[in-house]
């Protein structure tokens, strides 16, 4: 009880603090995890803000380059005479690339041209649709329109130092016919009415300019502007060096079904809005409805990685240490109580190895002393002695033996000399020689041995130690029994079997293997009926195995013990 005890307040005080320990290095990751997060959710804010950033700054771009173009085009069309302006449009329509086609209008809103035949089936249908509706000249221009070209103004002036702008710019200017100052503009009349209608159908986004001229005709001038050859100038403005170079695109989104998206950026980007995070900005609805600028996010990756694993090792790596620790405890705690264990049974054995050596020892003094007295009746009673000297004196033997024998073993000091033995003869000389001991203790010695001789190389000391604690470990545990039987046959293995039975209580199911241990006896009191230190059976079992047999236990039919000798 009070080694269970003490084996449980060991358990107790690693187990609290090893389980303390894991809880505040688990506190401490999670801390440390919560801060990662905080970064990387800064980094991403971060990120984010700065994508943003530059993306409505690519926006304003677009919109003011957008405005150059649609400011050029609508002082070409200012210049274009109100009669007789075919030639005039058909030179304007090959000569600008930004010019889809032109187109006149009737004063009841029929279309006269495009003469184009190539766009002239597409831009009809368009602008039929487009017509449909209420003209935008009989409109009054909105107050949000008024308000986006006045801030265009502002973007136009704070965004003139830019020097891919203005090269974009410049360049755009040079294709739409725009005339920088100090070359002369051609100013509207006064009364003229012009404007730009972004308008969308099945075929698509369309840019169309108008004219309604002030001298009372009634008849519409206009211009559609062409789109693909403006949104590959619009990429220019992408960034294409750096960090940004693949992390926006130009988007173009139906109003009627997503599937009609497309994106545009240059060639090497790797970049998919549909998989990515990402930040769009508009572009201004009255100049390019359904537009806008994607910057893709890559939500602070790095950090976010680092983080997501680092709580999973570092949870790993304390569990492991816990685990480590409890093991150590573990082995620690096996490993005292098997020396507890072992001081107990060598206690037991320092007791039990005494009391046998005292035994003999006192008898053959009692005997020899009642000898050299005379105190002998007749010449019987002093044979009697003398036989009791002597069987006390082979015991004594047999324990000093045992007690040497299972020393070398322990050191790994005992050295077997092997040679050949007839195992009948060997065998007949050790139960001739021990027989009348089986007498005494009441049991009935029986052989049975091969008519012809069984050869084996062994040690023949070792084979006669094993044979002797056999017969005298019989003795003492199964005397009421009342029979012993030594049988040896040859095996196909061309070794040899020695079996030595008895008819005793047997060995119970729970020590049948550990009977083989050092110290260990089935009753380990020390007031034990049958005296004995526990090595008899365990030095017998590693002195056949040093031979290259074995020893083991098997239950006698009918009840009773058998100990099987397995020699090479």
């Amino acid at each position: 009880m009070y080694a269970t005890r003490r084996v449980l307040l060991f358990w107790l005080l690693l187990l609290l603090p090893t389980l303390g320990a894991g809880a505040g290095a688990f506190w401490l990751l999670k801390r440390e995890q919560s801060r990662l997060d905080a970064l990387a959710t800064a980094a991403s804010d971060s990120r984010r803000a700065a994508i943003e950033a530059r993306a409505r700054l690519i926006v304003e771009n677009i919109e003011l380059l957008v405005g150059d173009v649609q400011t050029g085009l609508m002082e070409t069309l200012a210049s274009v005479p109100s009669r007789q302006n075919g030639a005039f449009l058909d030179a304007w329509e090959r000569n600008n690339p930004l010019v889809l086609t032109t187109f006149l209008l009737s004063p009841d809103l029929q279309i006269i041209r495009p003469s184009n035949p190539i766009a002239a089936k597409s831009v009809r249908s368009s602008l039929q649709s487009w017509l449909a509706a209420t003209p935008p000249w009989r409109k009054a221009p909105s107050a949000a329109a008024k308000e986006s070209n006045a801030i265009r103004e502002q973007r136009r002036d704070v965004s003139s130092n830019v020097s891919s702008v203005q090269s974009a710019r410049s360049a755009i200017k040079d294709e739409a016919g725009i005339r920088s100052a100090p070359e002369k503009v051609v100013e509207l009349a006064a009364s003229d009415q012009t404007g730009w209608a972004p308008w969308r159908d099945q075929h698509g986004l369309h840019l169309i300019g108008w004219r309604l001229p002030s001298d009372g005709s009634g008849a519409v001038i206009g211009v559609v502007m062409n789109l693909p050859g403006i949104r590959d100038r619009l990429e220019a403005l992408l960034p294409r060096d750096g960090e940004l170079a693949n992390a926006f695109m130009l988007k173009e989104s139906s109003a009627r079904t997503p599937q009609e998206t497309r994106y545009f950026n240059n060639p090497t980007s790797n970049h998919s809005p549909e998989t990515t995070k990402h930040v769009a900005v508009p572009l201004a609805a009255h100049l390019l409805p359904g537009w806008e600028v994607v910057g893709g996010l890559e939500e602070g990756e790095t950090v976010r990685q680092a983080g997501g694993g680092f709580l999973l090792i570092g949870g790993l790596l304390v569990v492991t240490f816990m685990m480590a620790i409890l093991a150590g405890g573990t082995l620690l705690v096996g490993q005292a109580r098997r020396s507890a264990e072992e001081a107990a049974q060598k206690t037991s054995f320092v007791t039990n190895v005494s009391h046998e050596f005292k035994t003999p020892l006192t008898t053959i003094r009692l005997y020899a002393e009642l000898l050299g007295q005379g105190r002998v009746r007749d010449a019987a009673q002093s044979s009697n002695y003398l036989r009791i000297i002597g069987q006390e004196t082979e015991r004594l033997a047999r324990l000093v033996n045992n007690a040497l024998d299972f020393s070398r073993l322990e050191q790994g000091r005992k050295r077997f000399q092997s040679e050949s033995v007839d195992l009948v003869t060997e065998v007949n000389r050790v139960l001739d020689t021990h027989g009348p001991q089986t007498t005494e203790h009441g049991l009935s010695l029986k052989r049975e041995l091969p008519a012809l001789p069984t050869i084996a190389q062994l040690d023949r000391d070792a084979l006669e130690q094993i044979l002797v604690n056999l017969l005298d470990n019989a003795c003492k545990y199964a005397a009421s029994g009342g029979e012993l039987m030594v049988r040896l046959t040859a095996t196909p293995e061309r070794g040899a079997r020695l079996e030595v039975s008895d008819r005793g209580p047997g060995v119970p199911v729970e020590h049948r293997e550990r009977i083989f241990e050092k110290f260990h006896r089935v009753d380990e009191a020390l007031t034990a009926d049958k005296a004995g230190a526990g090595l008899g059976l365990s030095i017998a079992r590693q002195l056949a195995r040093g031979m290259g047999g074995d020893l083991r236990y098997e239950p006698t039919t009918g009840g009773g013990a058998t100990f099987v000798v397995t020699l090479p």
